[in-house]
């Protein structure tokens, strides 16, 4: 049995649970493979910390692939790769990693908690769970601006991806791939249809721009 983590948020999980059991993964990674034959299938590695962890998971998978090659098992031999953003640590490399990965995709939730030091789900703390703050917004920014330089698909998902008051911005800085509840759907691409890229981008540069709190929200209040 696992041992108890104090916080489990920034312990073993996701990817790192299974790098460390490369057992598992090889039997998820397997599976996944068969199961996609014929069709065009993507796998995105969750809580990527950098290239490192992007690099040793897609060597995983190019090591299944071989496996199941030999065996002459039946699979999908050319699955895209792509990495969840979520930690400040790949903000900070998206550029790197945007040049190794098919498709990248932004974890809001888990970002905004990451970037800003908050639980989410901490009553005591939830005024500082902010998506708009300035360090958020840059981020995001960056992340865009990666995947767009490197040719790849940066989707975006959370809750900032069906947030009314964000979407504009979001336009704004490139976002064209969202992944939203689906009760939401309807709402939110009535609202993009509406919106003016021109216009978008101005008002993306001027949240960009904003040192405070106090200025992105009046801005978004205009």
């Amino acid at each position: 049995p696992s041992a108890k983590e104090d916080n489990p948020f920034l312990g073993l999980r996701s990817i790192r649970f299974l790098l460390r059991n490369p057992s598992v993964f090889s039997q998820q990674l397997r599976a996944f493979l068969r199961a996609g034959e014929g069709a065009d299938i993507g796998i995105m590695f969750p809580l990527v910390a950098g290239v490192d962890d992007f690099v040793e998971a897609r060597d995983m998978v190019r090591n299944c692939i071989r496996e199941l090659d030999a065996e002459n098992v039946p699979h999908n031999a050319k699955p895209r790769l792509g990495a969840m953003v979520e930690l400040p640590s790949v903000v900070e490399t998206a550029e790197d990693l945007a040049t190794q990965a098919d498709f990248l995709s932004l974890g809001t939730n888990d970002m905004v908690q990451y970037i800003l030091g908050v639980d989410r789900t901490n009553a005591a703390v939830a005024e500082y769970y902010v998506p708009h703050h300035p360090g958020v917004l840059r981020a995001v920014s960056r992340v865009i601006a990666a995947g767009r330089n490197a040719g790849i698909d940066v989707s975006i998902c959370g809750e900032m991806a069906g947030d009314a008051r964000l979407i504009p911005f979001l336009i704004g800085v490139g976002v064209r791939s969202f992944s939203l509840d689906p009760r939401k759907i309807p709402t939110v691409r009535q609202q993009i249809s509406q919106i003016k890229v021109a216009e978008a981008e101005r008002l993306a540069q001027r949240l960009l721009d904003s040192a405070t709190l106090a200025e992105v929200e009046k801005i978004l209040g205009e």
